[in-house]
């Protein structure tokens, strides 16, 4: 494919102006400047107009990096994009298609309205000025930190800048959609992002477990997913019911034969004990061997890789998924490493001929594809993609959560199962019915049974496909072509469709094939290797989070509007793959970035983890008070002077006067307090509080059902047209007979 039929090109002729204004939280100038970046990726033209004083410029990655001469972030958000400066800004403006900025004032300074997004650290209504906010914080208020560590330790943050590129991802999906509402219906609408609401979108398994009565909490080295530690690292080793017989067989320990570990449930209850065998075996191994075991038995594990790790990966080399730009620092300029997009456009279908009067061809049977975008509950009106047909084959969390993103944003989406392949998420142990973790991630679907595997199934699937705009499907690789309906099959019954495929780590390449679930892809991606005690060990977050699901799902509804606007614009289809683990090594691009600029220098040891520190704060930490634990932040040397000056002790002697005052207080005892010194200060709750904070209650990530029920609700939400509720979660084949009549059959 040249430059124009690439990924690349899927926003091309897009304009943006992009604009942070001064005095915003470091977390909104980088969620900000990262949607910003994947918008250039893929072919948008960034506009941005930086602030006098750039905290992008000062933000240090790594301590070998000098401060004050720019940096490794800045390098890696801001690359492809255009800097302007306030006297180019009108111009900009009135050619611009959509506006990317902090807040409302921003907004209200436009000289004509435009679609975009409006990214803040706080919801509005909180009043932001006056409440200091991290990164830590954000993740202690949403409950984030209690996943992660050993129980009764310390809580842990995601390490690196999750908060801020978790929002930058919902940004990214917000912007696709105001620019669909735009080109599709001529309306103007802006969205309104939160780090919030998308932390808590994101924990939404974690606040609603505690919402629910059953709580999740930190498994630290007893977790059904533990972290290993071999000879030259450490390794995650996520294992399912069907790898117990290839254990056995490795680890060869008769230990392993005890009765409870006879069967799931009863390995799930002592994993304690198994995580404690498993960790001999695997002390005297290497994470090569452990990782070669696991591809050769189809164990969803593998190592914890770091940035010089990940720029040495055979299958992100074969993909070229890096890109190498320019980068100045005190030492002259030098190349770096950064990561690219995440997605490959597979295939793009040929231009179907034009009708005798020189039309574009119409769908195949428009009254069928009215009676399909008919049915059910009608969607919220003025929703930016009202009128689009989404057919969802995806499962678990990565597949059906990019699918509930586009009908929460009013495409009707029709999920198609079978008695053979439900999906996973249906089942809960102990739970008559739909569990909880399909209900709050189906809502706004209607469901279908239709076996792909029979000529009858697939006929009435195709005849689906003629009328459909999206295809999401999350199968292993090759499971489309044994089905008979990958990209050349649907195409030759729509030649306007799009079928975005989400793939564990893309769609070929040495590996690619490997199975891996979202959890283990925090140690394969990178995050883990910033996820940990400082002298070890590390985290993924397991079943409790998926984290790196949780932000595919917002980059493939994103990546899934640019490829409908794209085969829209050229009248013909499209195939794209979004990468789960590519999608997640560019939340630690500045790492990658980094390990590419001092891959000269001694490497830090395997056993070198940030805890909860951050190199530009001047103090960062979670500390033990009487009712819990508590974040908190001095992010420069004046906050850090004031409290001291509090304390009444030197600077040096801070961290541990901090340590023991908080000891003695209450957490709501020592928020008043410290509040006061402007210094970013949260509880580090459970799941269960945070359900009970007044910004989560009032914000959009939770939402309720007609019936009442709870579910999972908006990443962000829109001023014009606010998204909403209206369709429960189907039952197995519930609108199968519906959807069959209007098929004709």
């Amino acid at each position: 494919m040249n430059a124009e039929t690439s990924a690349k090109a899927l926003l091309s002729g897009c304009r943006i102006v992009e604009c942070v204004s001064e005095g915003q939280p470091d977390l909104v100038h980088i969620a900000t400047a990262f949607a910003g970046r994947l918008l250039v990726d893929l072919g948008a033209e960034v506009l941005r107009l930086p602030p006098r004083q750039d905290p992008l410029l000062r933000l240090r990655s790594d301590k070998r990096e000098a401060p004050g001469v720019g940096s490794l972030l800045d390098a890696f958000l801001n690359r492809g994009k255009s800097a302007i400066g306030a006297t180019e800004v009108a111009a900009a403006l009135g050619s611009c298609d959509l506006a990317l900025l902090s807040d409302a004032a921003l907004q209200a300074q436009l000289p004509r309205p435009l679609p975009g997004v409006v990214v803040s650290a706080l919801p509005q209504k909180a009043e932001p000025n006056e409440i200091s906010v991290s990164q830590l914080g954000i993740q202690g208020l949403v409950g984030l930190t209690d996943l992660f560590g050993e129980p009764g330790d310390q809580p842990l943050m995601m390490g690196g800048h999750q908060s801020a590129y978790a929002t930058g991802f919902a940004a990214f999906c917000a912007m696709l959609a105001a620019l669909a509402k735009y080109r599709l219906q001529g309306e103007t609408d802006v969205g309104r992002v939160n780090a919030v609401d998308a932390l808590a979108w994101v924990n939404w398994k974690g606040i609603a477990a505690g919402t629910l009565g059953f709580p999740i909490r930190r498994g630290g080295r007893k977790a059904e997913a533990p972290v290993l530690k071999c000879t030259d690292g450490y390794f995650a080793f996520l294992h399912l019911p069907n790898n117990w017989s290839d254990i056995r067989e490795a680890v060869n320990d008769q230990r392993l034969d005890d009765e409870r570990f006879a069967k799931p449930g009863l390995r799930a209850r002592n994993a304690g004990a198994l995580n404690e065998i498993l960790a001999e075996w695997a002390a005297s191994r290497s994470t090569t061997q452990l990782f070669e075991f696991c591809q050769r038995c189809a164990i969803p594990g593998g190592p914890v890789m770091f940035g010089r790790d990940l720029l040495q990966d055979p299958l992100y080399l074969h993909r070229h998924y890096f890109d190498t730009l320019m980068y100045a620092d005190a030492s002259g300029k030098t190349q770096l490493q950064v990561p690219s997009r995440p997605l490959t456009l597979e295939a793009i279908s040929p231009a179907p001929a034009k009708e005798k009067d020189g039309s574009s061809p119409a769908f195949a049977n428009p009254d069928r594809r009215a009676a399909l975008l008919q049915c059910g509950t009608p969607s919220p009106a003025g929703l930016p993609l009202a009128g689009v047909l989404v057919l969802d084959l995806g499962i678990f969390t990565a597949g059906s959560v990019t699918s509930t993103l586009l009908a929460d944003l009013g495409a009707r989406v029709i999920k198609v199962e079978s008695a053979s392949y439900s999906d996973p998420f249906r089942i809960w142990p102990g739970i008559k019915g739909d569990s909880p973790l399909f209900t709050f991630n189906n809502r706004n679907k209607l469901g279908v049974n239709l076996d792909l595997k029979t000529k009858t199934g697939k006929a009435r699937f195709l005849k689906l496909v003629s009328q459909a705009d999206i295809v999401v499907e999350n199968f292993r690789r090759g499971v489309l072509e044994r089905l008979g309906i990958d990209f050349p099959v649907l195409q030759a019954a729509n030649p306007k469709v799009c079928l975005v495929s989400i793939s564990g780590q893309g769609a070929s390449g040495p590996g690619s094939g490997h199975v891996s679930f979202g959890s283990t892809l925090e140690a394969l991606g990178g995050i883990a290797s910033l996820t940990g005690y400082p002298a070890g060990p590390c985290y993924i977050s397991g079943r409790n989070l998926n984290y790196p699901d949780q932000i595919v799902c917002l980059y493939g509804a994103g990546a899934a509007i640019a490829a409908l606007l794209k085969a829209r614009q050229q009248e013909t289809g499209l195939h794209i793959d979004v990468s789960q683990r590519e999608v997640t090594s560019l939340a630690v691009g500045e790492q990658i970035a980094a390990a590419s600029r001092f891959a000269a220098d001694d490497s830090p040891t395997v056993d070198t983890f940030p805890g909860n520190s951050d190199i530009n704060a001047a103090l960062q930490d979670v500390f033990a008070v009487t009712d819990g634990w508590l974040c908190v932040t001095a992010v420069d040397d004046e906050q850090l002077m004031s409290l001291s000056r509090f304390l009444g002790c030197e600077q040096a002697a801070v961290t541990q006067e901090l340590s023991e005052w908080l000891a003695q207080r209450s957490s709501q005892q020592a928020i008043d307090a410290l509040r006061v010194l402007k210094l970013a200060v949260f509880e580090a709750n459970t799941g269960a509080q945070a359900a009970e904070q007044p910004l989560i209650k009032s914000g959009s990530a939770f939402s309720t059902t007609r019936k009442g029920a709870m579910v999972k609700g908006f990443p962000f939400q829109f001023d014009g047209s606010p998204m909403g509720i209206y369709e429960e979660s189907p039952a197995m084949g519930e609108h199968t007979d519906r959807v069959i009549e209007i098929l004709g059959d």
